[in-house]
């Protein structure tokens, strides 16, 4: 089934003009968690150079004469040409023909798996590019779902295509990407769906099917047959990984809160000798999760956290109640959901909003002009947190704030709360302050923001700013 096709315009529009100023080879590497959008994009990229020669091949985990047959149907039905290829320099020859009467375009997706089938495609593609190929005006994009490969293949001195791919990373939607999908929910829903299922294309191509998140969530990750159900652990299969049991438990940790390495290492109980291994893969290799620092925060505070939502949601929610899933007790792991959704959605909320500060650089939010050089969340050893710090320090300017997704509206105490917390930040300069919230504000509140001259948003202003800024 093919997927609607969303954004995607900066990449689209990035290879379109490589593939224009074709004066030599170009030689891209497009990469990205599977299920992101990679095929999809270079696809619409394709169809969009309607006259031009070009050709998509697709690398089965097959024997060496099955990939080289596959070729051949590629080409006869795609180029209308019948061909066989008895080895892989008959099929680079053949290429390098097909250059020779003006721009062409090969693209090679799953590459990473000649790594395993026949790597002497690789060697063999390296000798070419670097004797004839990268002198002509061919367009060569290899296209890879496994991070780890892909990076070996690229980017380690000894890979064989080191120093000749540009690559490429295509990562999923940002809240401000994800929103176009959505367009008939409101943002409350918006938010509530995209904590849920992030913005991996194809999950939201699922989840879109339904009118509220808490269906979407029932059917394609509690219910039995769900077509999401086992996605987390079939991504760390993909990748050809020992130990899942360990990978599992170490992204449980983070989704439970245990974001410092130590917490994890109590967490999961395995020894701090071997646990950054593991952490740098799911970071590296895999782009699962993530390491964030607090901004102007003390050094060595680092925070480890869960890229995607759906892996987040999942294992908060769902790798720890699997015996009740298998039972069929929906009932308790759909109430267990309910009781700890909104602090869950709030945390992606503070996300979502410091992503909607940045979409305002050099712009304006409420008369108050955006221009700052870091924005992020600061945080100190003895848990104190401001979920929203940004400054400019050659201005002088700090901006510092609170995000809240409660029933309730905001009140007085949480301001006073902020700029007391605001004390405990080192910075010389003009602090501003700015209060978010999805229910609001009480007057008393209210009536002191303006006095102090804090920005306030509350839902309905954070929709209009997206809007805006998209």
């Amino acid at each position: 089934m093919t997927q609607n096709f969303y954004d995607r315009k900066e990449e689209i529009n990035l290879l379109k003009e490589k593939y224009e100023k074709i004066e030599n080879g170009e030689f891209l590497a497009v990469y990205g968690r599977r299920r992101v959008g990679k095929t999809e994009l270079i696809k619409k990229f394709m169809d969009s150079l309607k006259n031009e020669k070009k050709l998509y091949l697709y690398v089965d985990l097959a024997e060496k004469q099955d990939i080289l047959n596959s070729f051949s149907n590629a080409i006869f039905e795609q180029i209308k040409e019948s061909v066989k290829f008895a080895d892989f320099d008959d099929f680079f020859e053949y290429i390098d023909k097909k250059t020779e009467s003006g721009k062409f375009i090969l693209v090679i997706d799953e590459f990473q798996r000649f790594l395993e089938t026949s790597p002497e495609f690789i060697t063999k593609l390296q000798n070419i590019w670097d004797s004839k190929l990268k002198l002509k005006k061919i367009m060569i994009i290899i296209v890879g779902s496994s991070i780890g490969m892909i990076k070996k293949i690229t980017e380690s001195g000894a890979g064989s295509l080191y120093g000749r791919a540009v690559r490429t990373k295509i990562s999923p939607f940002r809240y401000a990407d994800f929103r176009l999908m959505f367009k008939d929910l409101n943002e409350i829903e918006k938010i509530e769906m995209y904590a849920s299922f992030g913005g991996t294309p194809f999950y939201l191509e699922k989840a879109k099917n339904f009118k509220t998140s808490e269906e979407a969530i029932f059917e394609l990750l509690i219910k039995k047959g769900g077509e999401l159900i086992d996605e987390p652990k079939n991504l760390l299969e993909y990748e050809n990984l020992r130990n899942h049991s360990r990978y599992n438990s170490i992204l449980h940790a983070i989704a439970s809160g245990k974001e410092i390495l130590k917490e994890i290492e109590d967490f999961t109980k395995i020894r701090n000798t071997t646990l950054p291994a593991y952490l740098n893969r799911l970071e590296n290799l895999l782009d699962i999760i993530g390491k964030k620092k607090p901004v102007l925060g003390k050094d060595k505070l680092d925070r480890y956290f869960i890229k995607d939502n759906l892996f987040r949601f999942w294992y908060k929610f769902i790798f720890s109640n699997q015996i009740s899933i298998n039972l069929g007790n929906y009932r308790y792991i759909l109430q267990t959901i309910k009781e700890n959704y909104n602090s869950y959605v709030g945390r992606v909320f503070e996300n979502i909003i410091r992503e909607l500060v940045a979409l305002y650089i050099n712009k304006k939010i409420k008369n108050f002009e955006i221009n700052f050089e870091e924005i992020g969340s600061w945080w100190d050893k003895r848990g104190s947190e401001i979920d929203l710090v940004a400054y400019n320090k050659k201005e002088k300017r700090i901006l510092i704030g609170e995000i809240k997704w409660t029933n309730k509206p905001v009140n007085l105490e949480i301001l006073n709360e902020l700029i007391e917390k605001s004390k405990l930040i080192e910075f010389k300069g003009e602090y501003h302050f700015i209060l978010v919230s999805k229910s609001g504000f009480t007057k008393e509140c209210i009536d002191r923001m303006k006095e102090i001259k804090c920005i306030y948003l509350d839902i309905n202003d954070v929709s209009s700013l997206f809007n805006e800024a998209v």
